[in-house]
């Protein structure tokens, strides 16, 4: 074997081996969000037992002509060192079920938790509708029809 050649070799190997050493977890966690995520927003912020940080909001797309949307919820905590943790991920179900697709929505935070204000079309032209959510926490909601 050439010196050339084992250079050569040599080379490619500490590459190969150095991929994973210099990952970037952020471009790496982007990339591998799901296509289907249209939307990701901050909702508003938070703080409960000492712990501070802000609410996420994604909305996902599925479909084809009749396009219907899903709508999560993350507690994103601010760490002391400077870093970010996901605390919790809740996935609203209901809106889920009625098979609409999210046309805007907008938030607002406060001591008690979000409030999410929906604006929905039904793809299959059944009637476009609002909705309101309130969330208290990661295990209790209010999830219906606008009051207004």
């Amino acid at each position: 074997m050439s010196l050339r050649f084992a250079l050569v070799a040599g080379f490619v190997t500490v590459l190969g081996l150095a991929g994973p050493v210099f990952a970037d977890p952020i471009a790496d966690g982007i990339a591998a969000l799901p296509g289907a995520v249209e939307d990701v927003r901050i909702g508003g912020t938070w703080e409960k037992d000492g712990k501070t940080g802000a609410y996420r909001i994604f909305i996902a797309r599925s479909g084809g002509e009749k396009v219907t949307a899903r709508l999560f919820v993350q507690w994103v905590a601010d760490n002391e060192d400077g870093s970010t943790t996901i605390e919790n991920t809740i996935e609203i179900k209901e809106l889920t079920e009625k098979k609409v697709d999210v046309v805007d929505y907008t938030s607002e935070s406060d001591a008690d938790g979000i409030s999410i204000y929906i604006e929905a079309i039904d793809p299959s032209g059944e009637g476009d509708t609002n909705y309101e959510l309130h969330i208290t926490s990661p295990t209790e909601y209010k999830f219906g029809p606008a009051s207004n």
